[in-house]
């Protein structure tokens, strides 16, 4: 026991001293702040056209203040288009530039880790943990690791031979994906007012990049005015709107919305949400509104990440996935694979074979008296995108490529241009000969009549307007 503490002991001098000499070396010592600023690149996190492929990305001006004593960041970025044609989600396409502005806290998710995913944080975070030290090859060279516990995170970060940390990993709970590694690279250190800073980031995320910017601008200690976070995310709730006889639209928080339609012996509820937490309040108000019958079917529209986080929730219901065959592999081998240790789920607790129905372009539920047809849609923003319809109802239920939002958003198409989403939603539609009267949108407030599609690919895009009927051209 006593060799056992001593070794310990040793172990933690020996990182200490490796700490010490990275804050030197970086000027980390006194430094409360930080403002840096740069070019390149960001990728939005588990939109990708499909499944196995990089996320969508985008032209980033980019900007970040830390206040290392108050353990919060502010990054600032401003997107523009960078792929044509535009393929996968984010928000695409994006016709004028899009700002956002991200702050975190030691209150944020991940306790605020952030902060410690960067040189300079890291070696704060680490010197007040408990380090540990180690040695790994990285990119053909040998590195000094140094590992330490952010509450229940492990971080590694990795210090070449000039004291400069190279690398910093991670893993974050994510509902879909699992314990995720973030891992973040740091290149091109130059020295900016005493203070040694990279002039290249790059960070992944589930395998893909993230973040790819080019320092160009570093200002130590400079004068930061960041507001803490509000507190923490607003509970799940449903609000079910009745439509016609044994069909609700499920609107709600957070969005996107889920759709309920009731069979002879059972339910079926269309689209998994962005949480498990609100694709479990969708099944618990589809019990109370259809009670004694199963929900027997679930539709997953798409693979990205604000529309399959319920997901695993289905599984643990007992319901048969129906999704495009493209997502097999990433559902059968990742989602249902990777381990859920940081945040365990329903399905963790619950553990329980998966059914899928693999659909490729046509799927067909009927009990003789009802039916619901499940097509799938070639369009830009999924490759593996479904859409559901009620014939006789004359309803669309669709994702992503047509939206009600209420209100004019900053990205959407000037006048005389129709989003290519909108017009593969047309196209596919009229190629059907679906008779649409009313459209369900996952993102928005209400189901709206289909006449606002009509209107958007004249490029005559006016306020909603909700009727019993629609007309097609």
């Amino acid at each position: 026991m006593a060799l056992a503490l001593s070794g310990a002991s040793a172990a933690l001098q020996d990182a200490t001293a490796v700490l010490n000499d990275v804050a030197r070396t970086l000027g980390a010592t006194d430094l409360k702040t930080i403002q840096y600023a740069g070019t390149g690149f960001t990728y939005s996190f588990a939109q990708n056209y499909r499944p196995d492929a990089p996320y969508p990305k985008f032209n980033a001006t980019y900007a970040r203040a830390i206040d290392f004593d108050r353990g919060l960041s502010r990054e600032e970025t401003a997107r523009t288009q960078a792929e044509n044609p535009p393929r996968g989600g984010g928000n695409q396409p994006i016709y004028r530039e899009a700002r956002a502005a991200v702050v975190v806290s030691p209150a944020s998710p991940w306790g605020g880790g952030a902060v410690a995913l960067t040189p300079h944080g890291f070696v704060r975070a680490a010197m007040g943990a408990s380090p540990t030290i180690g040695s790994r090859r990285v990119g053909g060279s040998t590195l000094t690791m140094i590992s330490f516990m952010a509450g229940q995170y492990r971080v590694n970060g990795y210090v070449n031979a000039q004291h400069l940390v190279e690398r910093i990993e991670t893993w974050t709970a994510n509902p879909i994906l699992g314990d995720t590694p973030i891992v973040t690279t740091f290149s091109g250190y130059r020295n900016f007012g005493g203070v040694q800073f990279p002039t290249r980031i790059v960070q992944e995320q589930g395998g893909y990049a993230t973040l790819d910017v080019a320092v160009s601008e570093v200002t130590p200690n400079a004068a930061v005015a960041i507001q803490a976070p509000a507190g923490g995310a607003q509970p799940a709730r449903v609000e079910a709107q009745p439509v016609t006889d044994g069909v609700w639209y499920l609107a709600g928080t957070p969005d996107p919305n889920s759709q309920l339609v009731e069979f002879r012996d059972y339910a079926v509820l269309i689209e998994s949400s962005v949480t498990e937490a609100r694709a479990l309040v969708n099944m618990a108000e589809a019990k109370r509104l259809v009670p004694n019958k199963p929900i027997r079917y679930h539709v997953n529209t798409h693979h990205h990440g604000d529309h399959a986080a319920g997901l695993r929730a289905y599984v643990a219901e007992g319901a048969t996935i129906i999704t495009h065959e493209m997502n097999r592999r990433f559902y059968e081998h990742d989602v249902l694979r990777n381990p859920h240790t940081l945040a365990p789920d329903l399905l963790t607790g619950r553990p329980k074979p998966a059914r899928f129905i693999w659909v490729k372009d046509t799927y067909v539920l009927s009990d003789g008296a009802r039916t619901l047809e499940i097509y799938h849609v070639d369009n830009g923003h999924a490759a593996n995108l479904l859409m559901s319809y009620l014939p006789k109802e004359k309803i669309l239920f669709v994702t992503d490529i047509f939206n009600d939002f209420g209100e004019p958003r900053p990205n959407d198409p000037p006048p005389g241009l129709v989003s290519p989403y909108y017009a593969a939603l047309g196209s596919r539609i009229r190629q059907l000969k679906l008779d649409v009267e009313r459209i369900a949108p996952s993102h928005g407030r209400r189901m709206v009549s289909a006449d606002m599609l009509w209107r958007a690919l004249q490029g005559t895009v006016q306020a909603p307007v909700v009727s019993a009927a629609g007309s097609r051209q």
